[in-house]
């Protein structure tokens, strides 16, 4: 159950807002090992910072990112980038928004919504217990919000 005074609309909300994500990996560890990891990894072009030029230009300091969704349960995955009959490569997610209610329970824990941009109506939603991000080098400037694709490097 939801509680209306625990729904977010904190800075997450556009944190990761226009972030591409490059990769989706599910850390699930061994429960006959007494090992209950549950994790959503996604790797993704943070846009540490958006800087507008006086010229009007827009810049952005982007880092290859690790984020991570701890003690992930109930995941759905919602996209659909078309019937192209082949024609149409993959390409990767556009992160909208996210955003989280707090689900009435004696911990921490909450239901996450990162809405897409692209595909269009696309979404991730789960619920988990918290996220940790790692940016895997320094932002770079770049004229774009994503990396040059040569130069990203994947996630562990």
């Amino acid at each position: 159950m939801v509680s209306d005074d625990d729904t977010r609309d904190d800075d997450l909300v556009w944190r990761w807002h226009d972030n591409l994500i490059y990769g989706i990996r599910f850390d699930i560890g061994d429960p006959e090992k007494q090992d209950w990891r549950s994790d959503l990894v996604l790797d993704i072009d943070f846009i540490a910072e958006w800087l507008c030029e006086k010229s009007g230009e827009a810049r952005f300091r982007v880092a290859p990112t690790t984020l991570t969704f701890h003690d992930v349960a109930d995941l759905r995955l919602s996209m659909d980038h078309g019937d192209s009959e082949g024609r149409t490569a993959m390409s990767e997610l556009s992160i909208d928004r996210v955003t989280r209610e707090r689900l009435e329970r004696p911990f921490e824990f909450w239901r996450w919504t990162i809405r897409l941009n692209s595909p269009p109506a696309g979404k991730i939603v789960f619920c988990a217990s918290g996220y940790s991000e790692m940016m895997r080098a320094d932002p770079r400037l770049v004229s774009e919000q994503r990396l040059p694709r040569g130069e990203r490097s994947l996630g562990p």
